[in-house]
This record gives structure tokens, sequence and C-alpha cells, in this order.
């Protein structure tokens, strides 16, 4: 027998009301089987998957279901497995829908029981399909099958975790970085400056016009040095006029 858990359930099905108390979960196809679950957690073949799982046409499954009743070898011998796990069902299949499709869905031990049938009751006639996919499914293989494609693997949670980028440190040491290359730069415009203002003031003691050689104030040698700039920059913007020999 192949029982599933109620917790068996995939994570995204869609319930789909019937008129019987279960529904269809969620169905899909694999390798020309349809499958699914139920709303009890259930695993199912549909008509058309298990005709694939035996290598029949899906009127030979058909048949079974229409025969059921009927003391056919074939009937007789399906429903003789399933009486050595004590089940005496009525019906070998649910009548479900789907997204407005109808669905003839056969549970594991029906479809284990059909599938034996085909694979050795059969003898010489028995089908290959049926044969390589009762050694393939043996034991909750079936199960396990139709489980990995209807519910999908979810990996391991892991707890986040936060890697700090700056640490306290790490930022003192930025911001000290940070002061003692603006205070450099101060300094260093701050010397400029003062070298540059000697050198105009020993310049213009130093000068023709300065014979007596005066201390200049700062003002008066500012003013003398905007004035030598303006007449550097009047002489840049005039027109240069060359005249070509004739």
């Amino acid at each position: 027998m192949f029982d599933l858990p109620r917790t068996s359930i995939p994570a995204n099905g869609e319930f789909v009301t019937d008129a019987t108390s279960l529904s269809v979960r969620c169905y899909g196809e694999h390798d020309g089987i349809g499958m699914g679950l139920l709303s009890n957690g259930e695993a199912y073949l549909t008509q058309r998957g298990l005709a694939a799982l035996c290598g029949v046409q899906n009127a030979h499954i058909g048949n079974i279901s229409r025969d059921w009743h009927l003391d056919k070898p074939r009937i007789l011998a399906v429903r003789a497995r399933l009486a050595r796990f004590g089940d005496h069902r009525e019906e070998p299949h649910r009548v479900l829908s789907f997204n407005g499709r109808r669905l003839y869905c056969y549970d594991l031990a029906v479809c284990q029981a059909i599938l034996d049938y085909y694979a050795v009751d059969t003898g010489p006639k028995a089908q290959a399909e049926a044969i390589a996919n009762r050694n393939r499914f043996r034991g909750e293989g079936l199960r396990d099958f139709i489980l990995s494609h209807m519910v999908p693997a979810r990996p391991l949670s892991t707890p986040l975790r936060f890697m700090a980028t700056h640490s306290l440190e790490t930022q003192v040491e930025t911001w000290t970085t940070w002061t003692a290359h603006v205070w450099s730069l101060y300094l260093m415009s701050f010397w400029l400056a003062v070298s540059h203002l000697n050198t105009l003031r020993e310049k213009a003691q130093a000068a023709d016009w300065n014979r007596l050689g005066l201390y200049m104030p700062l003002k008066a040698i500012l003013e003398i040095q905007a004035e030598i700039m303006a007449g550097i920059m009047a002489a840049m913007d005039r027109p240069v006029t060359i005249t070509l020999g004739e």
C-alpha cells in the first residue's frame, strides 16, 4: 500500500472544489505521466498517466474501471492484489475536476496493482514499459517520484548574518587621517602666502623707483601687484597688427 501523510502536500497548490469531500490540490505531467496530489495529501495518477506507466493505451485502463464489477480475469487479478492488503473498494478511481477539466484519479494502491498485472500477471505478453517502471518504482518509488515533481524542494534556511562594513575604529582612523590632510594643506597654503608676500616686499624695497628703500606696507604692495597684473592682462587683450612687406 502507498499511504501518504496528510502533511505531504504541495507548497503552492490550488484547491478545486468537487462534489465529493476530496478535491485536486495540484496536477502536472512529467515524462508523459499525468499526476498530482489530492486535498487529503494522497498522490494519484490520471488515467492517461497510468496507461503510460503500464505501456498500454488509455482505453485499457478505462476498461478496467468500466468492468470493475465484472468477473473478468483481468479485473479479478487486479482486485486480488488489492485484497491482499484488505482493500475491497467499490471503484478503482475517483472522478474529480481541476480548472474545469475532468480527471480520473487513481491512487497509488490501484496504480501499483494494475502495474503489477501488466508487468507480471500477463506472462509472455507482459509490457516492457510496465516491467521497467515496476522495477523503477519499487517500494515508495512512485510516491517519491510524484512528490519530487509536485512539491518544490525548499533550500535549508540559513540565519541572516550581518557583516560590519565600517567599525568605530575605522571611522576614527579615517577622520584622523582626513583632518591631518586638511591641516597639512592649510599650513602649506599659509606658508606659500607668507613666502609670496615677503618676496613682494623685498622686490618693492629693491625696486628702482624706491631708491630710498622705504618699507612698503602690505596694502601698497598688493595694489602695485594688482596694477601690474591689470597691465599684463590689458596687453594680452590688445589686437596684434602684423604688417607684411610688399
